[in-house]
């Protein structure tokens, strides 16, 4: 399984997410990043966070790395899993995981950022982020379980269970059909 996980239904809110990383609000210090809190007014703008918040407790935050920065490899202390969206998808930057991280030379795997998208985030996989020329936002959730509480894989297949669509019988042609949430 790869170290992160794309969310099929794409963010509603990122523009709204820009506009707060960049709006007068304070940044405070936060593992090493500068961070912010996302008004809750914002978050659930979006249906996901709608549906997330039903069954977890987190917290959202936009984190900003500075040009030319790198968050050295690691893992996190505390929590297992995250969320995260970059919002700034078209600066230079990465984020990479190395699942078998020994010695000096290992191999490595990127997380391929798409604009407007939400990845699930394996904390407990060794990671890395380098940014260069422009400023880095990031929105990341973190929930209130920690490491042993909630696993990647235990909100990969919940999440999974979620975006699978629903399917019902169709009386008058006797088939079965995708089930229309919209009434049509």
């Amino acid at each position: 399984m790869r170290p992160y996980y794309e969310i099929e239904k794409k963010s509603t809110i990122t523009q709204s997410l820009v506009d707060t990383a960049h709006d007068s609000s304070e940044w405070i210090d936060y593992f090493n990043f500068k961070a912010k809190l996302v008004p809750p007014e914002v978050l659930f703008q979006d249906e996901f966070f709608r549906w997330l918040v039903k069954r977890y407790d987190f917290i959202a935050g936009i984190l900003k790395l500075d040009p030319y920065t790198c968050y050295n490899w690691h893992t996190d202390t505390r929590r297992g899993v995250g969320i995260n969206m970059l919002l700034t998808p078209h600066a230079r930057s990465f984020c990479a995981f190395a699942p078998n991280k020994k010695g000096t030379v290992f191999k490595i795997e990127e997380l391929p950022y798409k604009p407007m998208t939400y990845y699930l985030f394996n904390t407990q996989i060794e990671h890395t982020v380098y940014n260069f020329e422009a400023t880095r936002y990031l929105l990341s959730i973190e929930f209130a379980k920690n490491r042993d509480e909630l696993t990647f894989e235990d909100l990969v297949k919940d999440i999974k269970k979620k975006e699978l669509p629903e399917y019902e019988l169709n009386k008058s042609s006797g088939n079965v059909q995708k089930k229309d949430i919209n009434g049509n």
